[in-house]
């Protein structure tokens, strides 16, 4: 049955269009993408269901679909012809097996994903399964238009999430939306500049906690970059910039510079302890950034990514320069190393550049080895006619032969625990084992109903630190202007 969703009322007291309302203000969104070859074995997998219903739909545990015509929309990415065959065939078994159900997909570029959610969420219809985020998992609960899984998805599937996703894509226990894939990040390095240049090279190791500090990171980084212009380079830089988001400094705080901010702090520590504030991001109740984005801890973790833009480590401008062969490390994405050891150079951006020597690396730690995790999750409606359906068409294109069909062509690294034990690099290759380590201790975003609110405020404040702002006054006064932009949740 269909929910009047225009009615409902979060706990916090929030309604629905009013969170869809603030949502729209100042809303940008971050893109993600990465390309991976993959085994092509299919094994049975937790969750998997066949026999229990006319067809394979994964972790689907509810009701028999109906046997009345009914129509399935599905907004999501637009991706590359052969990654958007995979769903082209998906949905042909599908409807061997249930005729009477048609599903029209729509296909918008990924940038527009969740502009559209608010669109559609807004107007009180819209598909029945959409693209989402796991990092607005709070805005889902507190707008309650997102269909809690856990009515519909066995608790075996549930619990073969890769727990860091499905902890963030969950809020009181319920997994607001599915996270299908992630992309953990760390370090990269290029062997033959780090020889060429006489500087030893990073720990090449898969315990995230067992890599270089901050200080021996930029200690490194700046002897390296003073090598290399001591032989006369001056076009190779020791940091290649970011490539997350539009590029550059303050770039992508979400799932990037927070890193030099949260890994400051001490999740561990008392509540009242600047340590914990630090990681925490925010206050409990979601409301206040003061006191918590601007610590003594989290301005020393600005001061260190100021060091590298400050002493020409790393450029203050956009760029490709570790794809180009001229910077010592950069942070990425098991994405790089499947672009570097793919067969298809042509699909890559290292088609016109030969695969150097690399290693990989955990991420630089301060108080803690940190790292955030963010992944695409599709939800269900709460507003479609038809929310046993649209779950399990979501889980059946979640089923282990169409996921291991999708990661092959698309090559994200899978979001569940038994689909990754069926690549063998997971467990044998030091920078897969080293992904599967991080994105198993990731942590969620700040908790807060105003994420995009707060890392859009964010974003301006990391890039003037970077161009030397006073790591102080500029957080200072991002973390007030956070607290405004919050207000409005109250």
């Amino acid at each position: 049955m269909s929910k009047d969703i225009n009615n409902i009322e979060s706990t916090s007291g929030i309604s629905r269009r009013t969170l869809l309302g603030q949502m729209a203000v100042g809303a940008s969104w971050l893109a993600m993408g990465s390309a991976m070859g993959w085994a092509s074995v299919v094994q049975a997998a937790p969750g998997s269901n066949p026999g229990k219903y006319k067809i394979d739909l994964g972790g689907y545990n509810g009701p028999e679909l109906t046997s009345e015509p009914i129509t399935l929309r599905f907004m999501r990415q637009d991706f590359a012809p052969s990654v958007n065959a995979v769903f082209d065939n998906a949905y042909a078994e599908f409807r061997k097996a249930y005729p009477n159900i048609t599903i029209e997909e729509e296909k918008v570029p990924y940038g527009d994903l969740q502009k559209k959610v608010q669109v559609y969420v807004a107007s009180g219809e819209g598909p029945d399964i959409m693209m989402g985020r796991n990092d607005f998992a709070t805005a889902y609960a507190a707008g309650q238009f997102a269909v809690p899984l856990n009515q519909y998805f066995s608790q075996e599937f549930i619990d073969d999430i890769v727990d860091s996703l499905r902890n963030s894509g969950s809020v009181g226990g319920d997994l607001l939306c599915l996270p299908w894939e992630t992309n953990p990040v760390f370090m990269y390095f290029n062997r033959d500049i780090f020889e060429s240049a006489g500087i030893e090279t990073p720990p090449e190791v898969s315990d995230i906690t067992q890599g270089w500090t901050w200080d021996q990171f930029n200690d490194a980084l700046d002897r390296l970059t003073k090598a290399l212009r001591a032989k006369g380079d001056t076009t190779s830089w020791a940091l290649a910039a970011s490539t997350y988001g539009n590029g550059g400094p303050g770039s992508n705080y979400a799932q990037l510079e927070s890193i030099w901010i949260r890994s400051m702090g001490d999740p561990n520590a008392d509540k009242a302890s600047s340590l914990y504030k630090t990681f925490a991001g925010v206050s409990e109740d979601g409301l206040t950034a003061s006191g918590y984005l601007d610590t003594p801890e989290a301005v020393q973790g600005m001061k260190n990514y100021q060091f590298l833009f400050a002493n020409g480590i790393t450029p203050k401008g956009a760029g490709s320069q570790f794809r180009e062969g001229i910077a010592g490390m950069m942070v990425g994405s098991i994405n790089e190393a499947n672009y570097m050891t793919s067969e298809d150079r042509a699909s890559t951006p290292y088609a016109n550049t030969p695969p150097f020597k690399f290693g990989t690396t955990p991420l630089p730690r301060g108080a803690m080895a940190f790292s955030a995790i963010i992944a695409d999750a599709p939800f269900v409606y709460a507003g479609s006619p038809h929310v046993a359906e649209a779950a399990a068409l979501l889980a059946f294109i979640c089923n282990d032969a169409n996921r291991l069909a999708f990661h092959k062509e698309w090559g994200s690294m899978p979001g569940r625990k038994s689909l990754l034990a069926l690549d063998p690099r997971y467990s044998s290759d030091q920078s897969y084992q080293l992904a599967a380590a991080v994105a198993a201790t990731a942590y969620a975003p700040p908790q807060t109903v105003g994420w995009f609110d707060y890392f859009n405020a964010v974003n301006p404040a990391v890039s003037d630190i970077a161009l030397g702002a006073d790591p102080q006054k500029r957080l200072t006064n991002a973390a007030q202007q956070v607290d405004g932009l919050l207000a409005k949740y109250k």
